[in-house]
């Protein structure tokens, strides 16, 4: 009895150790299999004892030996697959020694044990070593049936087996086996695909909890960006009004050190916020014409100083004289060369340099595809760290950012902005020596160089707002007293409303050429009040300019169906000559009509 419950538990314990459903129908196949082989084999043997037969019984008796062998591999060691070549061996050589032995060597014994070792090969050891078993046992039965011309067209039982009541009880078994086998492997299907279908239900639960999860970080970071350009918008917007307040040579100063502070965090923001909306596929290039020549000097002027208080010598390098006008996204290719050349002042030292190099790799009638390319003398990255810094919120080591500071976003979203136009941000450095960060972009060409010599280029005159009646809806105190405060400056006419709803009526009246609409307000937002007054039934009215000023990222504002109501936007912080610019663009439109 101990003996039968140690092989029970040791069984158990064997299935225990399998989590894979068609593994146990394989083990139990085998277990089951060998525990009626082992019965017949014994009843067999028993029974030839009647009628003495040395071959026959020698036969069963190796057969029974490696039959407990094979169950003693399987529940004792654990090993189903050795337990298996021996059963299927085993079964293989009695059939041999049939064909060798007797003289009808095919007989119905025969058949049914090809059977049950072509259906157990399969089932037990899989396709390769069923095909191996199979032709094992196919390959010499085709033999003898052929040098024995069809057995004379006779399949016959033996003598011992027609005076034995073991004939049928084999009969009876090997049926057995065939159904067990069947049985447990179709219900390891279904085993299998149950627990497919749970799994395939918690993945699908688990991704609509990525997504959600994923809508509610997005969802937190716009209004986290929101909630924090606010403020920020505040801090800048007051720096520039006292810039221009002619402040003392110190306060002069203390304002540098704020207007720094303040832009570092803003460009933060921004950089999150673009890392982010890029996660969710959700930034989309724009193509517009822009003038190269000026976007590279502009970039080259705005690291000047910075580079040059620090010590570095900072260069631009074009191999092209005359304007370049091309289209694409003008605002990604200055964030790309933003962060590269941000980064490459920052990890030089002084007396080091800094080269903008953008150079001509093809060009034709309408497209022209440059190399940019951002060399400095800097710090450079060691060989195994060169993967790593183009993953978010990764540096080289602590160190670096102990010493430099930085998130570790901005080489991440070069790397996928480039990406985006469909090519690689590549890498050449040497620790101590220096980097180059380089990339290639195709443009269309907006417009044929002219080979002539330039017009000079006469400057407008400032364009006179004072006269503008502006509408500003806002309902934040402190945006309300920086609004004012810049548009005094310009002897502007301006009223106030605290919410969508207000200006929505303060707008029917008729008095005003444009609207500064604040997005997030009480009662009704921004987009909400420029809907209805485009659907106001005067035409005159209904076409005021409305300029958004909000604290969303341009991303949310464009993607959202309602800024069509808008005629133009300012994201907030924004620069006071913005501002100024998008309002004379107005008075100008007016002055048109």
């Amino acid at each position: 009895m101990n003996t039968i419950h140690r092989f029970r538990d040791k069984y158990n314990q064997l299935l225990a150790d399998t989590q894979i459903p068609l593994t146990q129908s394989r083990i139990r196949i085998l277990t089951y299999g060998l525990l009626l082989l082992i019965t017949l084999t014994l009843i067999v043997l028993i029974n030839s004892f009647t009628r003495i037969n040395a071959i026959v019984i020698s036969r069963l008796v190796i057969l029974m030996l490696s039959l407990v062998v094979a169950l003693y591999v399987l529940i004792e060691k654990g090993m189903w697959r050795q337990s298996g070549h021996i059963l299927l061996l085993a079964l293989c050589i009695y059939i041999w020694t049939n064909l060798i032995f007797f003289k009808f060597g095919i007989n119905l014994v025969t058949i049914q044990l090809s059977l049950i070792i072509i259906s157990a090969s399969f089932y037990i050891l899989g396709k390769n070593w069923g095909i191996i078993y199979s032709l094992a046992n196919v390959i010499p039965v085709l033999a003898y049936i052929i040098s024995t011309r069809m057995q004379g067209g006779k399949v016959s039982i033996t003598a011992v087996q027609i005076h034995n009541n073991s004939f049928m009880l084999a009969l009876t078994v090997n049926f057995g086996i065939l159904i067990i086998m069947h049985y447990e492997f179709f219900k390891s299907f279904y085993q299998s695909h149950h627990a497919e279908r749970e799994l395939n239900s918690k993945l699908e639960n688990a991704l609509k909890e990525a997504q959600e999860a994923t809508k509610l970080r997005s969802d937190f970071l716009s209004s986290m960006s929101h909630e924090l350009r606010t403020p920020l918008h505040a801090v800048i917007g007051m720096i520039n009004v006292l810039s221009i307040e002619n402040p003392r040579k110190d306060q002069e100063e203390n304002l540098a050190i704020l207007r720094f502070s303040a832009e570092n965090l803003l460009a933060l923001i921004n950089d999150t916020l673009d890392f982010s909306k890029m996660n969710e596929d959700k930034i989309v290039l724009n193509n517009s014409a822009f003038n190269l020549n000026a976007l590279l000097q502009n970039l080259h002027a705005s690291f000047k100083a910075r580079a040059e208080q620090k010590g570095v010598d900072l260069r631009l390098r074009t191999d092209f004289e005359n304007i370049i006008d091309v289209n694409g996204d003008q605002n990604r290719l200055t964030q790309i060369l933003n962060n590269l050349i941000s980064n490459a002042v920052k990890f030089t030292e002084s007396s080091g340099r800094v080269e903008i190099n953008v150079i001509t790799v093809a060009r034709s009638e309408n497209h022209i595809v440059l190399l940019f390319a951002v060399k400095d003398s800097g710090i450079g990255i060691p060989k195994n760290k060169q993967d790593i810094i183009f993953e978010p919120f990764l540096q080289a080591n602590n160190n670096i950012t102990k010493r430099y500071g930085g998130t570790g976003l901005g080489l991440a979203i070069a790397k996928r902005l480039i990406s985006m136009h469909e090519s690689e941000l590549k890498l050449v450095s040497e620790e101590n020596v220096g980097s180059v960060f380089s990339f290639e972009i195709r443009y269309e060409l907006a417009a044929a160089e002219e080979m002539t010599e330039q017009k000079p280029v006469i400057t407008a005159a400032p364009t006179d707002i004072s006269n503008l009646s502006i509408l500003i809806a806002e309902d934040n105190i402190i945006n309300i007293m920086l609004l004012k405060k810049i548009l005094d400056q310009w002897n502007c006419s301006y009223s106030l409303s605290k919410n969508g709803q207000e200006a929505l009526e303060m707008v029917k009246t008729g008095e005003f050429d444009v609207v500064l609409m604040d997005i997030h307000m009480p009662v009704m937002d921004g987009f909400e009040a420029s809907r209805h007054i485009r659907e106001l039934p005067d035409a005159t009215i209904s076409k005021i300019k409305i300029i958004a000023l909000t604290a969303s990222s341009d991303v949310d504002i464009q993607q959202s169906f309602n800024f069509t109501y808008l005629d133009d936007y300012l994201l907030k912080p924004f620069s006071p000559s913005l501002l100024k610019e998008k309002l004379e663009a107005v008075v100008q439109q007016l002055t048109t009509k």
